[in-house]
Protein backbone atom coordinates (compact mmCIF):
# COMPACT_ATOMS: atom_id res chain seq x y z
CA UNK A 1 0.00 0.00 0.00
CA UNK A 2 1.47 3.33 -1.03
CA UNK A 3 1.48 6.65 0.79
CA UNK A 4 -1.74 8.69 0.60
CA UNK A 5 -3.85 5.70 -0.45
CA UNK A 6 -5.62 5.74 2.93
CA UNK A 7 -7.86 8.53 4.14
CA UNK A 8 -6.71 8.46 7.78
CA UNK A 9 -3.85 6.79 9.64
CA UNK A 10 -4.45 6.38 13.36
CA UNK A 11 -1.22 6.03 15.36
CA UNK A 12 -1.48 4.30 18.75
CA UNK A 13 1.67 4.38 20.92
CA UNK A 14 1.72 1.33 23.22
CA UNK A 15 3.80 0.81 26.33
CA UNK A 16 2.72 -1.78 28.90
CA UNK A 17 -1.00 -1.10 28.52
CA UNK A 18 -2.24 -4.68 28.48
CA UNK A 19 -5.25 -3.90 30.64
CA UNK A 20 -6.59 -1.14 28.36
CA UNK A 21 -5.33 -1.89 24.88
CA UNK A 22 -8.18 -4.10 23.66
CA UNK A 23 -10.81 -1.47 24.46
CA UNK A 24 -8.73 1.16 22.69
CA UNK A 25 -8.04 -0.81 19.50
CA UNK A 26 -11.63 -2.06 19.21
CA UNK A 27 -12.90 1.52 19.39
CA UNK A 28 -10.66 2.46 16.45
CA UNK A 29 -11.55 -0.66 14.48
CA UNK A 30 -15.22 0.30 14.95
CA UNK A 31 -14.80 3.64 13.16
CA UNK A 32 -17.51 4.43 10.62
CA UNK A 33 -14.88 5.91 8.29
CA UNK A 34 -13.95 2.82 6.26
CA UNK A 35 -10.67 3.76 4.63
CA UNK A 36 -8.36 3.96 7.64
CA UNK A 37 -5.26 2.18 8.84
CA UNK A 38 -4.04 1.65 12.39
CA UNK A 39 -0.37 1.70 13.32
CA UNK A 40 0.40 0.19 16.73
CA UNK A 41 3.81 1.33 17.98
CA UNK A 42 5.17 -1.02 20.65
CA UNK A 43 7.66 1.18 22.51
CA UNK A 44 9.70 -1.68 23.95
CA UNK A 45 7.01 -2.97 26.28
CA UNK A 46 7.43 -5.91 28.65
CA UNK A 47 3.85 -7.03 29.29
CA UNK A 48 1.21 -8.84 27.25
CA UNK A 49 0.51 -5.79 25.10
CA UNK A 50 3.51 -6.70 22.89
CA UNK A 51 1.89 -9.98 21.79
CA UNK A 52 -1.51 -8.31 21.59
CA UNK A 53 -0.16 -5.88 18.98
CA UNK A 54 0.98 -8.80 16.80
CA UNK A 55 -2.36 -10.54 17.28
CA UNK A 56 -4.26 -7.49 16.01
CA UNK A 57 -2.02 -7.30 12.94
CA UNK A 58 -2.63 -11.01 12.22
CA UNK A 59 -6.39 -10.70 12.71
CA UNK A 60 -6.71 -7.50 10.64
CA UNK A 61 -3.88 -7.62 8.07
CA UNK A 62 -5.52 -5.06 5.79
CA UNK A 63 -6.13 -2.60 8.60
CA UNK A 64 -3.46 -2.93 11.31
CA UNK A 65 0.32 -2.64 11.18
CA UNK A 66 2.78 -2.98 14.06
CA UNK A 67 6.09 -1.27 14.72
CA UNK A 68 8.30 -2.79 17.44
CA UNK A 69 11.01 -0.46 18.72
CA UNK A 70 13.29 0.03 21.70
CA UNK A 71 11.84 2.09 24.49
CA UNK A 72 12.32 5.77 23.73
CA UNK A 73 9.32 7.48 25.30
CA UNK A 74 5.99 8.73 24.05
CA UNK A 75 7.29 11.29 21.57
CA UNK A 76 9.61 8.80 19.89
CA UNK A 77 6.72 6.32 19.63
CA UNK A 78 4.21 8.61 17.90
CA UNK A 79 6.97 9.97 15.67
CA UNK A 80 7.89 6.43 14.58
CA UNK A 81 4.27 5.71 13.67
CA UNK A 82 3.79 9.06 11.94
CA UNK A 83 6.85 8.56 9.73
CA UNK A 84 5.34 5.36 8.31
CA UNK A 85 1.77 6.61 7.93
CA UNK A 86 0.18 6.03 4.53
CA UNK A 87 -2.86 8.19 5.17
CA UNK A 88 -3.60 11.63 3.80
CA UNK A 89 -4.32 12.67 7.37
CA UNK A 90 -2.96 11.43 10.70
CA UNK A 91 -4.74 11.09 14.02
CA UNK A 92 -3.68 9.69 17.38
CA UNK A 93 -5.22 7.65 20.17
CA UNK A 94 -3.37 6.81 23.38
CA UNK A 95 -3.58 3.15 24.32
CA UNK A 96 -5.48 3.61 27.59
CA UNK A 97 -8.13 5.83 25.97
CA UNK A 98 -10.97 5.12 23.52
CA UNK A 99 -13.09 6.99 20.98
CA UNK A 100 -16.65 7.12 19.67
CA UNK A 101 -17.32 5.30 16.36
CA UNK A 102 -17.94 8.47 14.32
CA UNK A 103 -14.91 10.49 15.50
CA UNK A 104 -12.73 10.17 12.42
CA UNK A 105 -15.58 10.27 9.93
CA UNK A 106 -16.74 13.55 11.50
CA UNK A 107 -13.28 15.10 11.53
CA UNK A 108 -12.43 13.80 8.05
CA UNK A 109 -15.64 15.14 6.50
CA UNK A 110 -15.08 18.54 8.10
CA UNK A 111 -11.43 18.84 7.14
CA UNK A 112 -12.24 17.81 3.55
CA UNK A 113 -15.22 20.14 3.28
CA UNK A 114 -13.19 23.13 4.45
CA UNK A 115 -9.98 22.05 2.68
CA UNK A 116 -8.22 22.61 6.00
CA UNK A 117 -4.91 21.40 7.42
CA UNK A 118 -6.16 20.62 10.93
CA UNK A 119 -9.53 19.64 12.41
CA UNK A 120 -9.98 19.74 16.19
CA UNK A 121 -12.60 18.29 18.53
CA UNK A 122 -13.18 18.20 22.28
CA UNK A 123 -12.28 15.62 24.90
CA UNK A 124 -14.27 13.94 27.66
CA UNK A 125 -12.40 13.07 30.87
CA UNK A 126 -13.48 9.88 32.63
CA UNK A 127 -12.04 8.34 35.79
CA UNK A 128 -11.01 4.80 36.65
CA UNK A 129 -12.27 4.89 40.24
CA UNK A 130 -15.69 6.28 39.28
CA UNK A 131 -15.53 8.71 42.19
CA UNK A 132 -14.95 11.76 40.00
CA UNK A 133 -17.53 13.37 37.76
CA UNK A 134 -16.88 13.20 34.02
CA UNK A 135 -16.19 16.54 32.36
CA UNK A 136 -15.77 17.90 28.85
CA UNK A 137 -13.10 20.24 27.54
CA UNK A 138 -12.59 22.00 24.21
CA UNK A 139 -10.70 24.91 22.67
CA UNK A 140 -12.64 28.11 23.27
CA UNK A 141 -12.56 30.44 20.28
CA UNK A 142 -15.29 32.77 18.98
CA UNK A 143 -15.38 31.08 15.56
CA UNK A 144 -14.82 27.58 14.23
CA UNK A 145 -12.97 28.24 10.94
CA UNK A 146 -9.63 30.02 10.87
CA UNK A 147 -7.88 31.13 7.70
CA UNK A 148 -4.39 32.74 7.69
CA UNK A 149 -5.41 36.22 8.84
CA UNK A 150 -7.65 34.88 11.61
CA UNK A 151 -5.01 32.38 12.72
CA UNK A 152 -2.47 35.15 13.17
CA UNK A 153 -4.76 37.86 14.53
CA UNK A 154 -7.23 35.85 16.65
CA UNK A 155 -5.48 32.59 17.54
CA UNK A 156 -1.80 33.38 17.94
CA UNK A 157 -2.08 36.26 20.48
CA UNK A 158 -3.80 33.91 22.98
CA UNK A 159 -2.70 30.48 21.80
CA UNK A 160 -0.36 29.50 24.66
CA UNK A 161 -1.44 32.03 27.27
CA UNK A 162 -4.31 34.50 27.10
CA UNK A 163 -3.13 36.61 30.03
CA UNK A 164 -4.80 34.49 32.72
CA UNK A 165 -3.38 31.74 34.92
CA UNK A 166 -2.84 28.61 32.77
CA UNK A 167 -4.76 30.44 30.05
CA UNK A 168 -4.04 27.99 27.25
CA UNK A 169 -6.47 28.51 24.37
CA UNK A 170 -4.56 25.84 22.45
CA UNK A 171 -5.25 22.43 23.89
CA UNK A 172 -1.87 20.78 23.35
CA UNK A 173 -3.07 17.19 23.05
CA UNK A 174 -2.42 15.35 19.78
CA UNK A 175 -5.39 13.10 20.26
CA UNK A 176 -8.13 15.64 19.57
CA UNK A 177 -6.65 16.67 16.23
CA UNK A 178 -6.71 15.29 12.70
CA UNK A 179 -3.78 16.75 10.76
CA UNK A 180 -2.67 16.69 7.16
CA UNK A 181 0.07 14.06 6.93
CA UNK A 182 2.48 16.28 5.01
CA UNK A 183 2.30 18.85 7.81
CA UNK A 184 3.05 16.24 10.47
CA UNK A 185 5.98 14.67 8.62
CA UNK A 186 7.52 18.05 7.84
CA UNK A 187 7.66 18.88 11.54
CA UNK A 188 8.83 15.58 13.04
CA UNK A 189 12.46 16.77 13.31
CA UNK A 190 11.38 19.73 15.46
CA UNK A 191 9.67 17.49 18.04
CA UNK A 192 12.29 16.47 20.60
CA UNK A 193 12.29 13.00 22.15
CA UNK A 194 13.86 14.59 25.25
CA UNK A 195 10.60 16.35 26.16
CA UNK A 196 8.86 14.25 28.83
CA UNK A 197 6.31 16.81 30.07
CA UNK A 198 4.24 18.64 27.48
CA UNK A 199 5.17 16.18 24.73
CA UNK A 200 2.08 17.15 22.78
CA UNK A 201 2.63 20.89 23.15
CA UNK A 202 5.58 20.85 20.75
CA UNK A 203 3.52 18.86 18.23
CA UNK A 204 0.53 21.20 18.33
CA UNK A 205 2.59 24.38 18.22
CA UNK A 206 4.42 23.17 15.09
CA UNK A 207 1.16 22.23 13.40
CA UNK A 208 -0.63 25.48 14.21
CA UNK A 209 2.31 27.62 13.14
CA UNK A 210 2.38 26.02 9.69
CA UNK A 211 -1.35 25.52 9.08
CA UNK A 212 -3.09 27.63 6.47
CA UNK A 213 -6.57 26.70 7.64
CA UNK A 214 -7.86 25.24 10.91
CA UNK A 215 -11.36 24.06 11.78
CA UNK A 216 -12.74 23.47 15.27
CA UNK A 217 -15.72 21.13 15.63
CA UNK A 218 -17.46 22.73 18.59
CA UNK A 219 -19.40 20.94 21.33
CA UNK A 220 -18.26 17.56 20.06
CA UNK A 221 -16.49 15.27 22.54
CA UNK A 222 -15.77 11.90 20.90
CA UNK A 223 -12.41 11.29 22.57
CA UNK A 224 -12.55 9.63 26.01
CA UNK A 225 -9.46 10.47 28.03
CA UNK A 226 -9.14 7.79 30.69
CA UNK A 227 -7.74 8.96 34.01
CA UNK A 228 -6.29 5.79 35.50
CA UNK A 229 -4.47 5.54 38.82
CA UNK A 230 -1.08 5.97 37.13
CA UNK A 231 -2.10 9.24 35.44
CA UNK A 232 -3.71 10.49 38.67
CA UNK A 233 -0.62 9.87 40.79
CA UNK A 234 -0.05 12.16 43.73
CA UNK A 235 3.66 11.34 43.92
CA UNK A 236 5.98 14.33 44.07
CA UNK A 237 8.36 14.54 41.10
CA UNK A 238 11.71 16.07 42.14
CA UNK A 239 12.70 16.31 38.45
CA UNK A 240 9.63 18.29 37.45
CA UNK A 241 11.39 21.64 37.14
CA UNK A 242 14.10 20.26 34.87
CA UNK A 243 11.41 18.64 32.72
CA UNK A 244 9.35 21.80 32.24
CA UNK A 245 12.53 23.72 31.46
CA UNK A 246 13.25 21.27 28.64
CA UNK A 247 9.70 21.81 27.36
CA UNK A 248 10.02 25.59 27.62
CA UNK A 249 13.32 25.66 25.77
CA UNK A 250 11.95 23.48 22.98
CA UNK A 251 8.86 25.68 22.56
CA UNK A 252 11.06 28.77 22.41
CA UNK A 253 13.25 27.07 19.82
CA UNK A 254 10.24 26.12 17.68
CA UNK A 255 8.84 29.65 17.89
CA UNK A 256 12.19 31.13 16.90
CA UNK A 257 12.88 28.69 14.07
CA UNK A 258 9.42 29.14 12.57
CA UNK A 259 9.75 32.91 12.83
CA UNK A 260 6.12 33.58 11.93
CA UNK A 261 5.04 34.82 15.38
CA UNK A 262 6.84 35.62 18.63
CA UNK A 263 5.41 33.41 21.36
CA UNK A 264 8.22 34.03 23.84
CA UNK A 265 6.15 36.03 26.33
CA UNK A 266 3.34 33.48 26.26
CA UNK A 267 5.84 30.62 26.73
CA UNK A 268 7.42 32.32 29.74
CA UNK A 269 3.92 32.95 31.14
CA UNK A 270 3.10 29.27 30.79
CA UNK A 271 6.40 28.24 32.39
CA UNK A 272 5.72 30.46 35.39
CA UNK A 273 2.22 29.01 35.77
CA UNK A 274 3.62 25.46 35.74
CA UNK A 275 6.23 26.50 38.32
CA UNK A 276 3.50 27.82 40.61
CA UNK A 277 1.55 24.57 40.24
CA UNK A 278 4.72 22.67 41.13
CA UNK A 279 5.26 24.71 44.30
CA UNK A 280 1.64 24.27 45.38
CA UNK A 281 1.64 20.59 44.42
CA UNK A 282 4.84 19.92 46.36
CA UNK A 283 3.42 21.37 49.56
CA UNK A 284 0.21 19.36 49.12
CA UNK A 285 1.74 16.07 47.97
CA UNK A 286 4.45 16.11 50.65
CA UNK A 287 2.19 17.34 53.43
CA UNK A 288 3.57 14.77 55.89
CA UNK A 289 7.14 16.11 55.77
CA UNK A 290 8.42 18.89 58.07
CA UNK A 291 8.39 22.53 57.02
CA UNK A 292 12.18 22.55 56.80
CA UNK A 293 12.04 20.23 53.78
CA UNK A 294 9.32 22.31 52.12
CA UNK A 295 11.41 25.43 52.66
CA UNK A 296 14.38 23.85 50.94
CA UNK A 297 12.19 22.77 48.00
CA UNK A 298 10.77 26.28 47.63
CA UNK A 299 14.20 27.88 47.99
CA UNK A 300 15.57 25.68 45.21
CA UNK A 301 12.71 26.62 42.89
CA UNK A 302 12.65 30.33 43.69
CA UNK A 303 16.40 30.68 43.17
CA UNK A 304 16.35 28.87 39.87
CA UNK A 305 17.68 31.25 37.17
CA UNK A 306 14.86 30.33 34.78
CA UNK A 307 12.25 31.08 37.43
CA UNK A 308 13.88 34.42 38.19
CA UNK A 309 13.82 35.22 34.46
CA UNK A 310 10.17 34.19 34.21
CA UNK A 311 9.28 36.53 37.08
CA UNK A 312 10.91 39.36 35.15
CA UNK A 313 9.35 38.55 31.77
CA UNK A 314 5.81 37.43 32.53
CA UNK A 315 2.83 39.56 31.55
CA UNK A 316 -0.57 38.22 32.62
CA UNK A 317 -3.02 41.11 33.12
CA UNK A 318 -5.94 38.76 33.79
CA UNK A 319 -4.49 37.28 36.99
CA UNK A 320 -6.71 37.42 40.06
CA UNK A 321 -5.63 39.31 43.15
CA UNK A 322 -4.83 36.04 44.88
CA UNK A 323 -2.67 34.89 41.98
CA UNK A 324 -0.80 38.19 41.93
CA UNK A 325 -0.20 37.90 45.67
CA UNK A 326 1.17 34.37 45.31
CA UNK A 327 3.62 35.54 42.63
CA UNK A 328 4.66 38.41 44.93
CA UNK A 329 5.43 35.88 47.69
CA UNK A 330 7.51 33.79 45.29
CA UNK A 331 9.37 36.79 43.93
CA UNK A 332 10.31 37.95 47.43
CA UNK A 333 11.12 34.44 48.72
CA UNK A 334 8.49 34.57 51.46
CA UNK A 335 8.56 30.83 51.98
CA UNK A 336 6.55 30.51 55.18
CA UNK A 337 3.77 32.70 53.80
CA UNK A 338 3.67 30.51 50.65
CA UNK A 339 3.55 27.41 52.82
CA UNK A 340 0.71 28.73 54.98
CA UNK A 341 -1.29 29.94 51.97
CA UNK A 342 -1.19 26.53 50.33
CA UNK A 343 -1.89 24.64 53.57
CA UNK A 344 -4.89 26.83 54.36
CA UNK A 345 -6.26 26.58 50.82
CA UNK A 346 -5.94 22.77 50.67
CA UNK A 347 -6.88 21.95 54.25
Amino acid sequence: MEENTVDVTVVIPVYNMEAYLDRCVKSVLAQTLPNIEIILVDDGGSDGSVAMCDDYASAYPDKVRVIHKENGGLTSAWKAGSSQARGRYIGYVDSDDFILPDMYETLFNRIEKEQADIACCGVRHIYEDGDHEEWDDQMEFPTDVFEPAAIREEMFPVLINDGSFMGRRLHPNRVTKLVKASLVKKNLPLCSDAVSIGEDFQFSLCMFLDAQKIVVVKDYFPYYYYMNHASMTMKYDPQYMSKIKVMKENLLRISQEKGSYDFSEQIWNDFLCLTILHIKGGIYKKRSVPYKEHRQDMKTVCNDPDVIEALQKYHMPKLTLGERLFIFLIKHHMYFAIFLAVRIYFR
